[in-house]
Parts: structure tokens; C-alpha cells; sequence
């Protein structure tokens, strides 16, 4: 028992290792410290060495314990010569690795292990046979490692490295591997066999507890983490082929929902964090660039250049930041100069745009002229029963008449009143003409292979007094839509230096160019007839792009032999006459310029030992122009003679900050106190000048145009002021807690209610360090504990000047008049988030970290527009109704975060790591105003009411198709509508609308069907699955994004379901309407309701069968296969030959495959569920090549 009591010892002291500060840039032998002690324990020696110097000083405290007294006189020594003297006497030694100074008994470790061994009772000292030698060193830059633990695998016994990382253990016959153990490496396992040698190299854990997160005004250690932050490293960044660089957050951290619009190059995903704060207000979080707010748009941002992102999820890590933060705050690092001699790098990047999404499944033109016959023969029928009594007549109308009276093109080679037989199908003899092969897909001429080029170059260095950062990019994508291109030149350079201990200052600068071509591709597009997926997704499959001629189907040339496009006019196209949208964005213009600087400055000042004063300045000036025009010939500037605008927006935006810190360590303590104040500024200017009439064609200039239609402007801006403070404490770094405070002022709110207060309070247990849970150190190796509370605000749901009353000008009978627009408000106060979470985070049998987070986050005082007597003055030009925004409502976002990521295979070349992460979330409005509390608030298809969730679907319910009849069959509304006494006070629903199935009521007409709850936009569980794999100089990563559960209202496939009074394109899904009455239905049959059918074709009665309602909801559930990308390393000896420092190959596609219950539905278009007609996600290959110079 004694034996293996000591064994145990000597595996658990060598995982006690305590960790302190970051390491500083010198070595031991160069720092100087000033230290005076006076009959002070040794561990309390070494603390103040470690507080001093800022290196991280590693020793087991069971060492160290028996030496008690310990003095020093006064004086300024090295580090090395101030250790030297505190170990003189005793029978450790120390050395210097990795900025880290290792305390350690050099002989007397392994000497005591041996003996341990040779003690060991017959029985067993028999099976021990031979002894293992060898060295275990860093993965990385092959240092040797002091105090492994080395242990054979399946016992207790083991030993620990030397001072040059070496060790010696016997084994016994039947040990068959030995596993190595080191606190913040991967603990790595290797064969014994038939080797007295055995080295190994242990490669860093990325899971670390010691890792360095960017945080609120600072960094932290992850281990001292009492709030939830998520990080994402720039190795995640450069993986994945993107122009804006939030988009690397999708699938990178539980919590995290983007909606994709990568589809349209340069375009920023929309993110949200743990929720939906407000209902009428913003939603968007808070973006910090180097400490400071960042104003400009992140695109202006070239991801090569991003150090790593920090994501604030929750009020303990984001309340610093007080006025902004209630949605979260995301913080982006840009990078620094790293070695000690000038280093650059250079990056080239190819890659090709395609379609991410497949289109829906239309009808081609044979099944659309069947389908368009048989909805117009039941129109006739429908609308004209007296001339149409029979279906025979019907059928022989539709046959006659529907080319020449609704389809007016006839593609094929029969005559239109001869190409339809008596049941509605084309002849067999009918063919379309050659002429128009390959001139029916619109799709085509607008879509294209896309191009993307990214060049990048960058570089840097780092000294003791100063280091420096420069890099330059430039990327040109050109979207799969033609026309849709972004260009983008950035520059940057980031300097600083320190030329005195105590001092230390930098300056950052940098710049962006963009041009970007729009193409109307966008949701607020979504019905104009110059948005391309629009326009070639509606349009019906029997209207050519091009100008033929009817009678032979060839192509009608101009004088110049060249194809003319079809608008429509020549053949009286019913749909969409006088418009082409291949031909208008060919004439047209839409162009955006964007110009951004950013600079920064900041001081550091260290004095008085253990304080530290920060001066910092940041200023953003970007100005954007859009230039559109519209020419004179077809399309939206026809009736104008042509036309064109100029719109300018300039912004200026300044942060001022002076922040004061405290760090002192004493004993097992460590106390870091921050105070701070804050000045924001922001201005906007906006120009806007539109002119028509133009004098020569296809010049956007505004001079080419002579009448002056709108020239107008208007500024805004935007201060606020801040008081700041957090204090963060830790004991025996074990035990974590910290408090922080903010004030801020902000000008959108009347001056007695501009300040709010936000605060928040958390702490942690690093459980896994206590000493009961050593025995099980090696299955729980990680084990921590925390919790959080905190408030946080939100103005960004006000306008600039919400409390004033506001007009705008008009026109009363040909005289200038002031409409009001907006009630004064001065009692509005800011939008709150109070957020509670607790998480317990960890990693076991040193292969898996796992963290699970319940966080329950409730949003108060939220706007409302409160309806006001019509005497307190309209709010709109027709004096309708009279409103003022008032803080009433309140939301909780509730839920569950899961992340868990396993070291699957661990070799010397061999490594595979799987990562899972998931989020519940639930929504549900807690409070709304008084007025609307019984009803709530119909907006759309939503409804707001209490108890319900901000996206739940509020929709007329529909339960089927009736087979007697093909119609659409609906909820009745007996609410609102008298059926049978149910409401004696209200109409009762037109007996025509009315259908009695058994003794079921049911309506064929929304007007008076019955809205209900019809489940959410929001999904039951969303995530992403990570794996990477690494075999010697490769490594294969992929990203897998996933949803389950939600709904989406698809309003594509909503329209491609229904026929109007003109002809459009139809979903295949037609083809399974209703017909005819089922053999053997009748009135009272129990299956008379088909609720998967598919309702009757009728032009007349498509209104009342595809009106919107529950019919049109999809599952909105996907998986999408988000982003491979495959790496080779070229081996160092080949760069050494070539004079290089590094050089990698790369291939990546994102969006490679989408996964849904509907092809050509995009269910990441919004976050409210609704679909409709805009940009999908694109698929890009790439593949590029990056060299170390």
C-alpha cells in the first residue's frame, strides 16, 4: 500500500502544475525585476516573481511546500539571477520554455521513481524485466517537455520528465504502451513492442484552459471565463472562401443563427444571437473592431486580415458595453506582426460561382398548355354557366379560343384553334417549331459561371520595443447572375512600439474601396419586374427571350443580323407587356460606391507598479454612392424619357476612450480592476438627386438629363456617453468571479430619461483543480462551473430623435403644408435584456471537451406604437389615426446549448476530431400593451400575442381539398361570423361559400375563414457538425449546417401554384390536381376531405383555392453540406531548399449541397419564415496557394 500511495503521488504533483500571467517578450535573462523578502514561504516567493516579471511560472506545490523562510535583500535583478538566489539552498532548479519558467527537482524525481520500482514486492518486482528510456518533446518546434507524466498504460506506475525533457521507467512483461501526459498538451499514447527507446512529441491542446480570448475592453484566460464568449481563430477564417467575415460564424458556435444571403457577391449575412430581442425594433448585434464600436459595414473588413472573433453571447461578457449589447456583441481582432524578423505572406485564390439552390420544379411547355387548357375550360364554366352548361361545350371553347384569347403566342405547328383534341391534350401531330429550342429557358442568358479572385499580401515583425502589421487585398467576385459584381481593394497597416517598459503606443490605419453591381436580386425586390428570379421564374414557358416570327418560329434580325429581344408588344404578350429583364438589365444601371478609413490610436501607461492608463481614439470616415439609371427605351425610365439618380451618403464616426487598470496578485489572489470613459459620436449625411428626360442615351451622368424631378437631403446624428467599470478576482485560480457596471447617455431619448444603467455579476469554479478530484484526473481533466446575471440596453430601436414630434412637408389643395408625422415622446427609456445562464464545461479522458448552457435572456420595456385620441394630432397625411411609441412590451428567449467535440484518432500522423454543436431556443412574448393584450397584434401573417412566439404563423386554416367539388375547403371563422347562433351579432358567411360535410361546417372563402396558431418560423433544434482530419502534411475539415423543426411560408411556390387573369409559370405539383369526382365519393363520405390534395385549376376560382393560409407552410427543416476544405503543407526541408517559410496548397467549396423538404426553397432566406423571390445561397469552388516569405 505504501508503494502505490507514493506512485500516486507522484502522478498527481505532476499535474499541479499552477499557471499565471501570459508570458511577456523577454527571457528570463534579460527581464529585470525589483524585489525585497523577508521569511516568506517559497510559493509566495514565486508568486511575487511571477506578478512581477509577467512570466508564467509552473511548479507542483507539493515541491515546494517544505521550504518555509525564505528572505532576499533588496535589489534589481534578472529573473534568472533572482531565481538562482531563491532555489540556492534547496534541490529544485528552474527553466525557461516557452515563456514559461519551469520549477522542478531535477534528479530526485526520476531517482524516486526508480526506487519505487526496485521496492515493489517479489511478486511483482518479477514481472518487471527491462526499462524504457527516452524524450518527449513539443510538436511544434521539437523543445523538450519537463515534467511529463509518463505512465504505463492500465497501472499507477509512472515517472515525469527530467529538465531536458528525458525520462527512464521500468515495465513489466505484459505492459503494452505508454501514454504522456502534459497539462495544455493532447495527451498522446504510443506501443511499447520490442523498443527500449521510445520518444514522443505531444502536440498543443487547442482546448486549453491557459487559451487567451479577446473579451469586453481586454482579454481573459478561458479559464477565468464566468460569461458565455465563443471564439473563432483565424485558421477557422481561412478555411472557407468568403467576402465578409461573419459569415465563418455559421456552424462555428452553438447560439448562433445567420440567415444566408451569400448568394449576391459582397452581401453581409445577417446574424443573431441567442434570439430575438425586440419585436419592432433592431435585432442586430453589436460589432467591435480593435476595442472600439465599429460603425462601418463589415465588408469594408478583408477576412485575411482578422486575428480572431470573439461572439458575446450573454449579459456577463457584453455588459461593458451597455447601450448596444442586449443582442449581443461580437468582437473582431485584426492581426499583429508575430516574429522577431520581418515575415510576409502571399496568397492567390481562384475560384468558380455557381447556383447553390436548384430552381423549383416548373412545368415545361406541353404540360403548361394542357394545364392552362384545363383551367380555363373550368373558368368558362365557372364564370359563365349559362353559356357554358355542359363540360363538351366548355372543352370546345377552350380548345377554340384559349391561344388567340389568353396565351396569344403559338409556338407550335398546328393552328391554335387546332391543337388541342376534346379532352384538353395537345394533338399528336403538334410539335413546336425548331425556331424556338433553347429560347424558353429565361434562366439561361441571366445565370452564368461565376469568377472569384482573391489576392492577398501581408506581413510583419516583432521586437522587444516595437512590432508592425501591413497588408493589402484585393478581391473581384462576379456572382452567378450576370451583372452582379463586387469588387473590393483594402489595405492596412497596424504599428506600435514601446520604447520605455512603462510605455507603450500604436497606431492603426486602414482602408477600403468597394464597387458593387446590383442586379434588384434582393427581398426588397421581391415583386419588381427587374428582379431576375422574378421575372424568369414567373414568366410562362411558351414566351421566347428573343423576337420570332409566329408563322415559322425562326428569329426576327435587325438591320444589323443581330437576335432581337421579345418585350412582349409585338404579339400582345398578356404577361408582363413592355417588359424584359434580360434587355432592361443589359440598358440599365445600378451601381454602389463605397469608400472607408479607418485610424486608430491608442497610449499605454504603466505606473505605480500595478497600474496601467489607456488613451485610445478611433475614426471612421466612409462615404457611399449609389448611381442608378434607367433607360428611355424599355422597363421602368421609358415613360420618362429615361431617368436617373444619384443618391451620397457620407459618415463620420469618432470613439474617445480613457480607461484606468489595476492588476496586483498577492498570495493565492488576483484582483484586475478596470475603470473607464467613453465618447461616441456619429453623423450621417444623406444627397439624393433624380432627374429625367435625358439628352443622349445610355450616359447615367445627371448633367445628360434636363428636369429635376427630387433633390433632396437630410443629416442625422447620434452621441452618447459612457462611464465604465469591472472588477475581476480569482483565487487559487480556482475560483472566479467578477462584477461590471456601465452608464451610458445617449441623445435618441429627452434629456431627464437619456441615462440607463447596466450592470451585470458572475462567477466560476474550476472544479477539476480541487484536490478531491485528482484521483480522477485523468478521466476528468477539465471540469468548471459558471454562472451569470446581468442587464444590458438597447437605443437602436428608436429613431435619432424619437422623443420630439416630427412633420415632414406636403401638399394641402396646390399649398405647401407640415404633416405631423410623430407624436412627442419624452418618456421613452431604453430597451432592456436581463439574461441569466449557468454552464458546466470541461473535457474528458483528455479526448473530449464538452459544454452544455441553459441561458434565459428577457427583453423589457420594448416599443410599441399606442394608438392616441385623432385630437392629439395625426401621425399620417390623412390625419387616419394618431400614434405615440411608448415601452410596454417584454420578450423571453429561452434555451439550451450543447457543444461537444471528440478526438477521435490521436497518432503521431494520424489525427481525426469530430465537433457537434445544437441550440433549443424558445420565444414567447411576455408582455404587450394594454390594448392589444385579449387580441393581440396582426402584423401579416404573424400575430403578436402574449404567450406566443414572435414568429409563430398566424393564417387562415386550411383542411383540404373537397372531392365532390376540387375547391379549396377552409376553417370557418365562427367567431367573427354567425354559423348557427354561434355569433347572433355578427353576418352570417354566404350560403356560396358555405359547405356542409356531415355535420362540419366548412368555407371555400378566406374572407371568412378562420385564423389560427400554425407553429412557428423558428426551428425546434439548429446546429452544426465540424469534423477535421489530419494525416501527415494534409488535413480535410468540413463544415455541416443543420435545422430541424420550423416552418416556412413559401410565397414562390405559393404563386407557382396559382393561375390569374393573365399567364404565368406553374409548379409541376399541378399535375396532381383535382379533376374529376373520385369513383364511388359521394356527399357524405368520411375521406369526401383529401387534406394532401391539390385544389381544382380555375382561373376564376384561384383567388379562393391558393389564397395564402396554412395550405402553403413548408417543413423548414435543412442540412446543408457548408464548407469542405482540403490543405496540403509542402514539408519544411522542401521549404528550407527553396528558401521559403512556408508554403500550403488549398481547395474549398462552401455550399457544396442543400438539403429540403421542397427543391428551390431556400429556408435561410429570413429568420421570420417567409420565402420569397431573391438571391440563393451560391456554390463556390476554390482553390488557392499561400506562401511564407
Amino acid at each position: 500500500m505504501r508503494v502505490s500511495t507514493c506512485v500516486v503521488f507522484v502522478l498527481l504533483t505532476s499535474v499541479q502544475l499552477l499557471s499565471a500571467h501570459a508570458g511577456s517578450g523577454q527571457n528570463m535573462t534579460e527581464k529585470k525585476i525589483a524585489l525585497e523578502l523577508k521569511d516568506v514561504p517559497l510559493s509566495e516567493a514565486l508568486s511575487r516573481v511571477e506578478a512581477l516579471s509577467g512570466f508564467r511560472l509552473a511548479w507542483s506545490s507539493q515541491a515546494v511546500a517544505r521550504y518555509g523562510h525564505i528572505s532576499l535583500e533588496k535589489g534589481v535583478r534578472t529573473v534568472e539571477q533572482t531565481l538562482a538566489l531563491l532555489l540556492e539552498n534547496t534541490a529544485l532548479s528552474f527553466k525557461e520554455q516557452r515563456n514559461t519558467i519551469l520549477i522542478f527537482r531535477e534528479a530526485a524525481r526520476v531517482k524516486k521513481a526508480a526506487a519505487l520500482m526496485e521496492e515493489l514486492p517479489g511478486s511483482q518486482a518479477d514481472t518487471l524485466r527491462r526499462r524504457i528510456r527516452g524524450k518527449v518533446v513539443a510538436a511544434g518546434d521539437g523543445s523538450p517537455l519537463i515534467g511529463v507524466t509518463v505512465i504505463i498504460a492500465g497501472t499507477k506506475y509512472a515517472t515525469i520528465t527530467d529538465g531536458n525533457g528525458e525520462y527512464s521507467l521500468e515495465v513489466g512483461r505484459d505492459a503494452k504502451s505508454l501514454e504522456f501526459r502534459y497539462v495544455g498538451f493532447l495527451t498522446k499514447t504510443q506501443e511499447i513492442g520490442a523498443s527500449s527507446v521510445i520518444n514522443a512529441s505531444l502536440a498543443q491542446s487547442d482546448q486549453s484552459l491557459n487559451e487567451v480570448v479577446v473579451v469586453a475592453y481586454g482579454t481573459a484566460k478561458r479559464e477565468s471565463l464566468t460569461g458565455a464568449v465563443s471564439a473563432i481563430s483565424d485558421k477557422d477564417i481561412q478555411k472557407r472562401p468568403l467576402s465578409s467575415v461573419v459569415g465563418a460564424l455559421e456552424g462555428a458556435a452553438p447560439g448562433i443563427q445567420v440567415s444566408n444571403t451569400y448568394g449576391e457577391p459582397g452581401a453581409n449575412p445577417t446574424i443573431r444571437i441567442r434570439g430575438f430581442t425586440s419585436v419592432n425594433g433592431s435585432n442586430a448585434p453589436m460589432y467591435v473592431l480593435d476595442g472600439v464600436q465599429f460603425g462601418g459595414n463589415i465588408s469594408d473588413l478583408n477576412p485575411a486580415d482578422i486575428e480572431s472573433i470573439s461572439v458575446l453571447k450573454d449579459a456577463a461578457s457584453a455588459a461593458l458595453y451597455g447601450n448596444r449589447a442586449s443582442n449581443g456583441v461580437i468582437i473582431i481582432t485584426t492581426k499583429r506582426g508575430r516574429r522577431d524578423r520581418v515575415s510576409m505572406n502571399v496568397s492567390v485564390n481562384q475560384g468558380l460561382y455557381t447556383r447553390g439552390i436548384k430552381e423549383y420544379e416548373r412545368l415545361g411547355p406541353n404540360d403548361w398548355m394542357e394545364t392552362m387548357w384545363t383551367g380555363y375550360r373550368n373558368y368558362l364554366m365557372t364564370s359563365q354557366p349559362g353559356n357554358y352548361p355542359t363540360r363538351e361545350l366548355a372543352n370546345a371553347e377552350a380548345s377554340s379560343s384559349l391561344v388567340s384569347d389568353y396565351v396569344t403566342y403559338n409556338l407550335y405547328n398546328k393552328p391554335g384553334d387546332a391543337l388541342f383534341d376534346a379532352n384538353g391534350k395537345l394533338v399528336a401531330d403538334a410539335q413546336m417549331r425548331d425556331g424556338y429550342n433553347g429560347d424558353l429557358d429565361w434562366y439561361d442568358p441571366i445565370e452564368r459561371v461565376g469568377h472569384r479572385q482573391d489576392y492577398f499580401i501581408n506581413g510583419g515583425s516583432r521586437s522587444e520595443k516595437s512590432g508592425f502589421y501591413f497588408s493589402g487585398g484585393y478581391l473581384d467576385e462576379k456572382g452567378y447572375v450576370k451583372r452582379s459584381d463586387f469588387k473590393r481593394f483594402t489595405g492596412r497597416l497596424n504599428a506600435d512600439m514601446s520604447p520605455v517598459k512603462w510605455f507603450k503606443a500604436g497606431v492603426q490605419l486602414a482602408g477600403s474601396h468597394q464597387m458593387s453591381s446590383n442586379t434588384s436580386g434582393s427581398t426588397d425586390n421581391a415583386a419588381s419586374f427587374v428582379n431576375p428570379f422574378m421575372y424568369a421564374r414567373q414568366i410562362a414557358p411558351v414566351y421566347p427571350v428573343h423576337l420570332h416570327d409566329m408563322a415559322t418560329g425562326e428569329y426576327v434580325l435587325d438591320a444589323n443580323g443581330n437576335k432581337q429581344y421579345d418585350d412582349g408588344t409585338l404579339y400582345s404578350r398578356p404577361q408582363y407587356p413592355g417588359r424584359h429583364v434580360i434587355w432592361e438589365n443589359e440598358l440599365d444601371m445600378d451601381r454602389t460606391y463605397r469608400n472607408t478609413i479607418n485610424s486608430q490610436a491608442f497610449a499605454d501607461i504603466s505606473f505605480l507598479k500595478d497600474f496601467r492608463f489607456t488613451l485610445r481614439g478611433d475614426l471612421n470616415v466612409r462615404n457611399s454612392e449609389q448611381q442608378t439609371y434607367n433607360n428611355a427605351i424599355i422597363g421602368d425610365g421609358a415613360g420618362n424619357q429615361g431617368r436617373a439618380q444619384r443618391t451620397i451618403y457620407r459618415y463620420k464616426n469618432y470613439t474617445f476612450q480613457q480607461q484606468l487598470n489595476w492588476n496586483r496578485s498577492f498570495n493565492a489572489h488576483a484582483v484586475d480592476v478596470l475603470v473607464g470613459h467613453e465618447n461616441y459620436s456619429y453623423n450621417e449625411n444623406y444627397l439624393n438627386g433624380y432627374k429625367t428626360l435625358e439628352t443622349f442615351a445610355g450616359m447615367p451622368e445627371l448633367v445628360n438629363f434636363t428636369e429635376i424631378t427630387r433633390l433632396t437631403d437630410y443629416q442625422h446624428n447620434y452621441k452618447t456617453e459612457s462611464y465604465l467599470s469591472r472588477v475581476r478576482y480569482s483565487y487559487d485560480e480556482k475560483y472566479f468571479a467578477d462584477a461590471s457596471f456601465r452608464r451610458d447617455g445617449s441623445s435618441r431619448f429627452y434629456q431627464d430619461n437619456r441615462w440607463g444603467n447596466f450592470w451585470s455579476l458572475g462567477g466560476s469554479w474550476l472544479i477539476s483543480r480541487e484536490n478531491f478530484m485528482q484521483p480522477i484526473a485523468h478521466v476528468v481533466n477539465d471540469l468548471k462551473l459558471r454562472a451569470s446575471y446581468g442587464e444590458v440596453g438597447n437605443d437602436q430601436s428608436v429613431d435619432y430623435y424619437a422623443y420630439m414630434a416630427l412633420y415632414t412637408l406636403g401638399q394641402n389643395a396646390n399649398m405647401g403644408a407640415l404633416y405631423k408625422i410623430q407624436n412627442e415622446a419624452k418618456d421613452l427609456i431604453w430597451e432592456t435584456a436581463a439574461s441569466f445562464g449557468v454552464a458546466l464545461e470541461g473535457r474528458l479522458f483528455d479526448r473530449a471537451n464538452f459544454t452544455v448552457e441553459y441561458f434565459d435572456k428577457r427583453s423589457n420595456d420594448l416599443l410599441f406604437d399606442v394608438n392616441l385620441p385623432l385630437s392629439a394630432g395625426g401621425t399620417s397625411t390623412d390625419d387616419a389615426e394618431s400614434t405615440i411609441a411608448k415601452n410596454i412590451g417584454s420578450v423571453s428567449n429561452k434555451g439550451i446549448e450543447v457543444m461537444v467535440d471528440v478526438d477521435v484518432i490521436r497518432k503521431k500522423n494520424l489525427t481525426w476530431n469530430i465537433g457537434v454543436n445544437a441550440t433549443v431556443l424558445k420565444n414567447k412574448i411576455v408582455k404587450l400593451p394594454e390594448e392589444n393584450r385579449e387580441k393581440g397584434i396582426i402584423s401579416g401573417t404573424k400575430r403578436f400575442l402574449e404567450g406566443h412566439g414572435v414568429y409563430d404563423f398566424w393564417l387562415h386554416q386550411y383542411v383540404g381539398v373537397d372531392q365532390m367539388t376540387g375547391n379549396a375547403l377552409y376553417l370557418p371563422d365562427t367567431e367573427a361570423y354567425n354559423l348557427n347562433g354561434s355569433a347572433p351579432d355578427k353576418d352570417t358567411i354566404p350560403g356560396q361559400y358555405l359547405v356542409q360535410i356531415g355535420k362540419d361546417y366548412y368555407t371555400t372563402y378566406t374572407t371568412y375563414a378562420k385564423r389560427d396558431w400554425s407553429g412557428s418560423a423558428l426551428p425546434d433544434v439548429y446546429g452544426a457538425i465540424s469534423s477535421t482530419l489530419t494525416w501527415k502534411n494534409f488535413s480535410l475539415s468540413t463544415v455541416l449546417t443543420y435545422s430541424l423543426g420550423g416552418k416556412v411560408l413559401d410565397y414562390s411556390y405559393q404563386s407557382l401554384m396559382s393561375m390569374s387573369g393573365n399567364p404565368s409559370a406553374l409548379h409541376k405539383d399541378l399535375l396532381k390536381a383535382w379533376k374529376d369526382v373520385p369513383a364511388g365519393m359521394t356527399e357524405g363520405a368520411a375521406n369526401r376531405i383529401d387534406p394532401d390534395g391539390v385544389p381544382v385549376v380555375d382561373f376564376a376560382r384561384s383567388q379562393f383555392t391558393n389564397s395564402t393560409s396554412s395550405r402553403f407552410l413548408q417543413d423548414a427543416s435543412y442540412f446543408v453540406i457548408k464548407n469542405i476544405a482540403l490543405g496540403y503543407k509542402v514539408p519544411q526541408p522542401w521549404m528550407n531548399r527553396l528558401g521559403l517559410n512556408s508554403a500550403s496548397i488549398n481547395l474549398a467549396v462552401e455550399n457544396l449541397a442543400t438539403f429540403t423538404s421542397l427543391r428551390g426553397m431556400n429556408p435561410q432566406q429570413s429568420f421570420n419564415g417567409l420565402n420569397n423571390n431573391a438571391f440563393v445561397t451560391a456554390r463556390v469552388f476554390s482553390a488557392g496557394v499561400n506562401i511564407g516569405l
